[in-house]
Order: C-alpha cells, then structure tokens, then sequence
C-alpha cells in the first residue's frame, strides 16, 4: 500500500512537472555502456520526478526502470535523509540500498555499473541580501523548502537547474578500497558522493560568500594591504615633518587611520556586487535585445565548461571585440547554469546608473595603470585573492582594451600575474583558464571603429553613448558566435615551465582563443574581395574563392578547432547585401556570363579590414606557401620551401597570436589536392591553369601586405647599416615609408602602417638573437637581415621593394 501510494505521488509530480517546468539541463555525455544508476543528495519527491522527466527526454534510463543486472527493481539513492524536529537533511548512516547496491556491484561479472551525480537546484540566487522576494524564490547553500519550491514551480520555472556529473565507474571505486576494507567503501563512496554534490553547487550557484562588507573589511585587514597603508602613511608624515615618526605618535596614527579610509574608499570603488534582481532584469533585457539585433546566438564548445566547472575554479580568457562580449558570456553561462563569472572592467564603465548594473551583475572596477598608487595596488590584488580563494569564476580581457583592427592586441600581464600570485599563495581548488572567441557578422561600434582607425579620438563612454546605443534595435547584425576553446590548465602550464611568465601565459591564452576562431560568411567574404586590388571582385570568382578557402579548412580539419559556416557560397554574399557590407554592380551581358561585380565603398573597405583580420590567422600558413610559390617559373624543391617558409612563418605566426603547429608539408599537399600547386621537375610551382594560378594569387595577397610590412623594417634596417640607427628612428621611417607606400598603391588596411605592429615585429627579431641594442641604443644585426632581404625579393612587387628604399 505505501509503495502505491509513492508511486502514485511520483506519476502525479511528475506529470504537473513535464507540463509546467522548463528547466535548464547540463547533461554530461552518458558512459558508452553499462548500466547507470543515479544519485541524489537529499530525499526529495520533486527532484525525482524531475529528473525522471529530464531522464525520458535525453533518452537515458528513467529512475524507476529496472535495474535487472543487479536484481534491483530502481535505480536510484538518495545520500542524505531528512530526520529529527525540523527534518534536516543529514547522513547519520550509509542509505541501505547503497551499501546493498554496492555489494552486488562486487559480485557482479561482465556489468559495468556507473554511478551518476544529480545536482537539482530550483532557482539560483547570486546575491541573497538584496530581495526577500526573491530569496524566497532562490536556491541556496541551504536546502530547499517545499514552499519554495511549490513558488519556484507556479512563478519561476525555467530558473531550474539540473546538473549531471561525470559518470563514476562503480566497479574502480570498490576495486580501490585496501584490501580488509569491504565493510568501509559504502561510506568512502558516500563521502566521495557528498565531494561531487558541493562542485555541482559550486559550479551552479558560486560559492558560499559572506557579505560584501565583510569581504572587504578582511581585505583592509590582510596583511599586504596593513604594509601598504602603514608605508603610506610614514612617507606621509616623513615628507612634513623628517622628526615626526619619532617625535609625534598621534600624527603617525592620524595620518594611517586617512590611508585606511582611502584603502577603504578603494575597496568600495573596485568590488563587485552581485545581485539576483539585477542579474534577473539584465538577462530579460538582454533575451529582448538579442532578439531584435541579431538573427541568432551560435554558441560551440559548451560541454567543455561544464565539465571543468565542477573540479576548478574557472578564468574566462576571451578576445574583446565589443561592449557586447561580457554581456554575452554572462548571458550564455547563466542560461546553461553555470555560475556567473567576477569581470574585470575598466573604470571607463563606471558611470551613473551603467557602472550599478554592471557592478551588481558582477562587474569589479579597475584603473588602467595603478603602479604609482601603492594603497591601491594592494587593495586590488588581495581583492582579486579574496575572490579566487573563495572560488568564485573570473573574467578578464587578456589584450586589456577592445581591438580596433581586428586582431588579438598583445597580451596585458597585470591580472595574469595576479593570477600567478593568487595561485602561489595557495587556492582550494586548480585553476583552469577558459578560452573563448566572440564572432560577428556585423559589429556594434563599426561605426566608431572606422572613425578611430582613420585618425580620429577614441570616444569616451558616456550616459548618453549607452541611451543613443537603443536605436540599435533598429538595425539587423546578422549572426552572433561564441566558440570556447580547450581549457588551459595553470597546474600544467607550470609543470611544464615552472618559471612561467605573465607574457609567456598570455601568449599562450591568445593562441588558445585564436584557435577555437569561428569563421563567418563575412570573414570568408572580406578573406577574398581584400585579396583584390581595388575591392572588387566578379561574382562567380568570389563564390569559387570562399569554396576554396572552406576546402582547404576542412581538409586540414584534424589539426585545427575552427568552426566553419556551412551555408552555400552564394548565400553568403546575400547576406553581406542584407547587412550592407557588400555593394552590387550587375555587368552580366550575353557576352560574358561571369556574373555581377560586387565591391566595397571606401567606408566598408576599411571596415571589412576588421573582419579579415579576425580569420586571416586560419589560413596564413597556406597563404604564405602561396607567396613563395605564385611568382616563380621554375620549381622550388621542397627543402628549400620549407626552409623559407621556416624563415618567416615564426614573425606572422606571433604578428597572428597563433599555435606552432602548422607544418609547411601537410599544407604543401592541401594545395596539391586543390589543385593549386603541382610537381614539376622535381620542384613544386604554381598550376599552370590560369583559373587555378588565379586562385593561388588571391590565396597569397592575404598575408602579402603583413609580408610587405616584415620587408620595410627589414629594408631599412639594411639601407642605414648596422649599429647606425636607434629603434625609435626605424620605427618612425618605418610608419612613414608605410604611410607613402598606402597613399602610392592605395592600401585600405589602416593597420598597414601601425607602428606597434612593426614595434612587434622588430621585438620577435630581437628574441631570435637578429638585431640587439648596444650600449648606445644603436640597433646592430647579423647576416640574417640580408638573408630575408634575399628572401623577399621573389615574392613582394618591385614598386613596393622600390619605395621601401627610395629617398631619406
């Protein structure tokens, strides 16, 4: 009777709940074979039903299915039981039916048992102190009451979590025990159960904070903050009065308790605070306006995160694009139920009404340098401590500031070696950095970009900025794309160089979110039209341009992580049309059945920069290969190829934020199945198909004005000899020749004379050991120079080669 009378409640739950509740899933792939039984943390009718719902629709076994292998007729336990007067939820035993399951886990032969974690959280709150109405509707560190959840399932129903952790294979638990050991791994499995509960918790909800005002007062009390302001402080009173730090206690006292009130104003300006209200309001605002601004959200790479999110503390590395990346992410993690992140924001954001959003949806403030203000170093690094060590997830922008030109800014070491501070000093759990790429097909601030890139002032961000920023529902932009990239694990990286460095990590974390790049119909598009002198292009060779560029992708598909859209060519260049980003000429006569000219303004010539730049990293080293080989009549045999490529393929891969693996081989012989490169007497050349030697030429000017930067530096570290001429002096001729070669050949890339791109550069050739400074700031080289020099002689045009030199 008891037992229909359960089984009665759970079909009644279970119905109103598949009708009514929208819950998010976080579903961990389920094990290849075997049987699964699943986990719960706390008795509870509502979580079982739940998950029977959730189990049905992943197509996974429900709870009440059999378990024939282990003549078990449910397979499902519950860890903890509500007992006593107010029914906590405690284990004061092993659950039977563990400790039963488990014994006929060790008879069992040929069965693969798998122990699943199912975390269900109804409702999340990040900030509990701000609204009791929804406190009442949030989950906590404390277990939930049926009013809540009975609230949570009439008013809040799609702010349900269910999290499923990695499957644990049941036999390797009991084979682990030591031997004698039989009756204690029922509770070592509990304990193990209970360890897995807290990071799905963790994971899901943050952890447990105290108060912001506690946060803060331990750390105006650490001890580095103590120093600071003590410091401070003396140098206060020593600089008024050398006699006073002897003479006149109370002025000394005085003058630290005023430090202690500005390291106290610091901590109030910097700290995040985080509330559920606002986290609520933004996420709706936000639902509304991605879907007026953009045709949809493509997110790859999700399920790596979640994995991760349960055993380490997370750092969010992402490019920065746009205003536009931080809301996203947090947007993204939050609908998958994934603790919202701390983000690291400049101070520039921190205006009336804008900074309290932010601030409350986890936004932490911060001056663009803060060197000379020792309080406030002090205060922002223990306060970035206080936040790892209590495990809470992190974001911050490794290149600093958003890139005007498209490319991944070099890397800023401030936070990075916070970070490497903050791990050194011991944190509970490892941290793991989390790559992420943000694509557009048309970007929000184009407009102010191109302003910027061609000689105006960066605009500052105002109230009225944000309020003008509305009339952006007006307009389409097309597609938005998230891609996360493998995690980097710091315990790794440092094993591996224990003398990491802040440069060397950030290098790293940019090559990681380079390599999970998605590639969009308008980078495909902007990789070929800018290929073209003038920006135009026929219809027909453009299709067959963005076809080739794909091809070669996804041939070398087992060796990079790069998402590619699908879409038909010509499908592509109609929504360039749509977002006006691509002007049509029709020309098509009977005569010449080549198609229309499609073509940029001078305005979208210069913004289409932006989005070549954001892929030209995917296919430079095809590009290259193409340089070498487009221009030459006689082969090139494949040792010599692959020692030029090897000459300069380092400088455009750390220009590019790239990994090292791109072989020169393995992309010789893409281009041969393409048909665009052959054999011939023993050496490699250019097809002899004009179509396909066409191609090739379109292939090669992708990199060719990065290559004509590389031969101006190098031509004129080479025109004023060695030891003659200091780094500034070079910079400054290099920016001009560049300027003079734009005007002269109508170069629309404003990034072609940037000076630190020659700054970077001329960097990589100084790691190499090719220039050095002498002791009196003279750049001096070796034969090196001459050999790229040589190099660069077959393949950048001679009316470039020629005003790289001409005149003083």
């Amino acid at each position: 009777m008891l037992e229909a009378a359960k089984r009665y409640n759970h079909a009644l739950a279970r119905r109103c709940l598949k009708a009514w509740v929208r819950p998010i899933v976080n579903a961990i792939d389920p094990p290849p074979t075997g049987e699964v039984v699943y986990a719960l943390a706390n008795r509870s009718l509502s979580d079982l039903a739940l998950l029977d719902v959730v189990a049905e629709r992943l197509g996974l076994p429900t709870p009440y299915q059999p378990l024939d292998a282990l003549d078990e007729s449910k397979r499902f336990l519950f860890l903890n039981r509500p007992t006593g007067l107010w029914r906590r939820n405690t284990m004061r035993s092993v659950p039977t039916r563990l400790q039963r399951l488990e014994s006929r886990v060790a008879s069992a032969d040929g069965t693969e048992v798998w122990l699943t974690p199912v975390s269900i959280f109804w409702g999340r709150a990040a900030n509990k102190d701000r609204s009791w109405v929804r406190s009442l509707l949030s989950e906590g560190w404390a277990v939930s009451s049926r009013l809540r959840r009975l609230l949570i399932f009439l008013f809040n129903r799609r702010d349900i979590v269910v999290q499923f952790g990695a499957p644990l294979a049941w036999h390797d638990i009991v084979a682990a025990a030591p031997a004698g050991e039989s009756q204690g791994t029922p509770r070592r499995t509990a304990r193990l159960l209970r360890v897995k509960f807290r990071n799905q918790k963790v994971a899901a909800l943050g952890p447990d904070l105290s108060h912001r005002r506690t946060l803060i007062t331990q750390i105006l009390n650490s001890s580095a903050v103590t120093v600071a302001i003590g410091a401070v402080a003396d140098d206060a009173v020593a600089s008024k009065d050398p006699n006073a730090r002897r003479a006149d206690q109370e002025r000394v006292d005085s003058a630290r308790r005023r430090a202690r009130q500005t390291a106290r104003k610091y901590a109030l300006s910097i700290a995040a605070d985080m509330s559920y209200p606002t986290v609520r309001f933004l996420e709706r605002l936000l639902t509304w306006f991605w879907h007026r601004v953009y045709e949809g959200l493509e997110i790859e790479g999700m399920d790596r995160v979640v994995g991760v999110a349960q055993t380490h503390t997370l750092v969010y590395t992402p490019c920065h694009r746009s205003h536009i990346d931080y809301l996203l992410l947090s947007y993204i993690l939050y609908r998958r139920g994934l603790m919202l992140p701390y983000i690291a924001a400049g101070d520039n954001l921190n205006m009336p009404f804008v900074g309290g959003l932010l601030r409350g949806a986890g936004a932490f403030f911060m001056r663009r340098s803060f060197r000379a203000d020792r309080i406030y170093a002090a205060v922002f690094s223990e306060y970035v401590y206080q936040v790892f060590r209590r495990g809470h997830s992190v974001e911050y922008f490794v290149e600093g500031g958003r890139s005007r030109t498209g490319r991944l800014l070099p890397a800023r070491t401030g936070l990075l070696q916070m970070t490497l501070d903050a791990h050194r000093r011991g944190l509970p759990r490892p941290v793991a950095f989390v790559p992420v790429y943000f694509g557009y097909e048309k970007l929000v601030e184009a407009s102010g970009y191109v302003d910027e890139l061609r000689g105006a002032d960066k605009q500052k961000e105002s109230v009225g900025g944000v309020l003008r920023s509305f009339n952006l529902v007006k307009q389409s932009f097309g597609l938005a794309q998230v891609s996360f990239g493998q995690p980097v694990m710091l315990d790794d990286c440092l094993e591996a160089r224990p003398d990491l460095a802040p440069r060397a990590l950030g290098n790293q974390l940019l090559a990681a979110v380079n390599a999970c790049a998605t590639v969009n119909a308008v980078n495909l598009i902007a990789l070929a039209t800018l290929s073209m002198p003038r920006q135009a292009i026929e219809e027909d060779a453009l299709l067959a341009q963005i076809d080739l560029y794909r091809d070669l992708l996804r041939r070398d598909a087992d060796h990079h992580d790069y998402s590619i859209a699908a879409m038909p060519a010509a499908d592509m260049v109609r929504r360039a049309e749509d977002l006006q980003l691509l002007q049509r000429e029709p020309t098509r006569s009977p005569a010449r059945q080549t198609g229309d000219i499609l073509k940029h303004d001078d305005f979208t010539s210069i913004l289409m920069t932006w989005y070549r730049n954001n892929a030209m990293h995917v296919l430079a080293a095809p590009a290259l290969l193409a340089c070498l080989l487009v221009n030459r009549r006689r082969g090139i045999r494949r040792h010599v190829l692959r020692r030029l490529f090897q000459a300069v393929f380092p400088y455009i891969r750390k220009e590019l934020q790239m990994n090292a693996d791109d072989s020169p081989d393995r992309w010789l012989g893409h281009l041969q199945a393409t048909k665009l490169v052959e054999m011939r007497g023993g050496g490699f050349v250019a097809a002899n198909d004009p179509t396909q030697r066409y191609r090739l030429r379109l292939l090669a000017n992708t990199v060719m004005q990065t290559l004509e930067r590389f031969y101006i530096a190098v031509a004129l570290l080479s025109k004023h000899g060695s030891g003659s001429l200091e780094r500034r002096a070079l910079l400054a001729e290099c920016r001009t020749t560049a300027e003079r070669i734009s005007t002269l050949y109508r170069i629309s890339a404003p990034e072609f004379s940037d000076v630190r791109l020659f700054e970077g550069f001329l960097q990589g050739l100084a790691d190499d050991g090719v220039i050095a400074e002498d002791a009196d700031g003279k750049l001096s080289f070796d034969q090196r120079i001459d050999e790229l020099l040589r190099a660069g002689q077959g393949v950048i045009a001679a009316e470039v080669r020629q005003a790289a030199t001409a005149g003083r």
